[in-house]
């Protein structure tokens, strides 16, 4: 750790069931494996952040231009919150505001980028399930409040959405506006040429 004299080092309590987590302040990173294994949640922030337990929730917080990283999804805001398991040591979700937060996950097929913005981003994975349809873990991302994205063509504007990024369901439960349309032929043909 690199301290200059305007900053200083806090200890945090120690944390449980291997959750490595490392502050630098002003400047600090968190990574944690999360329930899909192949990636890392990795969260820069300018400012400093806290940690509590209320029951079997630990949640992490950081402050001031706060970026989250995972595999190809990046999420911005003011302010994060992590919440983690304290049982099974899983990251149950991670919660971004800002004015607006920003969410983008990219793809090799630019048709496929995902663009979103809202007052709040909630991002976590759903487990298998009857319900869902799917055998695998899928992320979710939940846009609320002044809510916009976009997907290729598809473009909305609504109090919330909901949208899973493997599948492509994108749901929203109150007043929206927007278009739903598949690629482009020569969209697609241009991205499938590079």
């Amino acid at each position: 750790m690199h301290v200059t004299e305007k900053q200083t080092y806090r200890p945090w309590r120690p944390i449980i069931l291997s959750l490595v987590l490392t502050v630098f302040v002003p400047s600090g990173v968190f990574a944690a494996a999360l329930t899909d294994v192949t990636e890392e949640l990795i969260v820069n922030t300018d400012g400093g952040g806290s940690i509590e337990t209320v029951g079997n929730t630990q949640i992490t917080t950081f402050r001031v231009n706060v970026r989250i990283q995972q595999g190809l999804v990046t999420i911005v805001g003011d302010t994060a919150r992590l919440e983690r398991d304290t049982v099974t040591g899983d990251l149950i979700r991670v919660v971004v505001e800002g004015s607006p937060a920003r969410f983008v996950r990219q793809a090799e097929i630019s048709t496929e980028v995902i663009n979103g913005s809202s007052l709040q981003i909630i991002y976590y994975n759903q487990a298998p399930s009857a319900e869902s349809g799917s055998e695998q873990l899928l992320s979710v991302v939940e846009f609320v409040g002044e809510a916009n994205f976009a997907r290729g063509r598809t473009t909305l504007e609504c109090v919330e959405i909901k949208h899973i990024v493997e599948t492509g369901a994108t749901d929203s439960p109150g007043p929206c506006v927007g278009v739903f349309a598949p690629p482009a032929a020569s969209e697609s043909s241009a991205d499938a040429a590079q």
